[in-house]
């Protein structure tokens, strides 16, 4: 059973990984095995929805992720623009390490799935838990809900945007002005 999860859990996380460099369309099922060294017919075993279900499950895994650090933040009572200038600072870490190849897997998604019947609704779902996640992190450090809310909306957009930008440009900087211009107005109020 242990291993059986273990390849599975491999796989998930091998089609995030390859989501945020390549996308939907560029995430086939061979490089996920190749990636993951995982044995062909674990596919079918692991994932008897086929790939669909492989990026779906890789996409939750991802947004999981984002989700579960927001909450663990605001549980610890984090302030807010420090939790999003780490969000920021891991995605700009990942994007030198990678040369601007790796961006968000969810960013990537949501550039092709807005059309797809079955991933719309899974990747609005992630962002939609990302910015109820970050209001109530907003509404805990002093913030009304309605301002929480809109403030989750352009940070999270922000930060999605400039990822999209930093790749093409090949630079950084749009991912600076993100955490010198977005992360000031989510500073706790006191």
């Amino acid at each position: 059973m242990g291993l059986r999860t273990d390849t599975r859990q491999r796989m998930v996380a091998s089609a995030a990984l390859l989501l945020r460099e390549h996308g939907i369309a560029g995430t086939s099922v061979a490089k996920v095995l190749a990636h993951s060294n995982g044995p062909r017919g674990s596919v079918g075993f692991h994932f008897p929805g086929g790939r669909r279900e492989l990026i779906t499950d890789a996409l939750i895994w991802a947004g999981e992720n984002v989700t579960g650090s927001l909450r663990e933040a605001a549980d610890a009572g984090v302030d807010p623009s420090v939790v999003f200038v780490a969000i920021c600072q891991h995605y700009r870490a990942q994007l030198v390490d990678t040369d601007f190849a790796a961006g968000c897997p969810i960013g990537a998604a949501m550039q092709e799935a807005h059309h797809d019947a079955d991933l719309g609704p899974v990747v609005n779902g992630i962002v939609s838990d990302w910015q109820t996640a970050l209001a109530d992190l907003l509404v805990g450090s002093g913030r009304a809900q309605p301002e929480a809310d809109d403030l989750a909306v352009l940070a999270i957009s922000s930060l999605e945007g400039a990822i999209m930008v930093a790749r093409v440009t090949r630079s950084t900087a749009p991912i600076d002005v993100v955490v010198d211009r977005v992360a000031p107005l989510l500073t706790e109020r006191g």
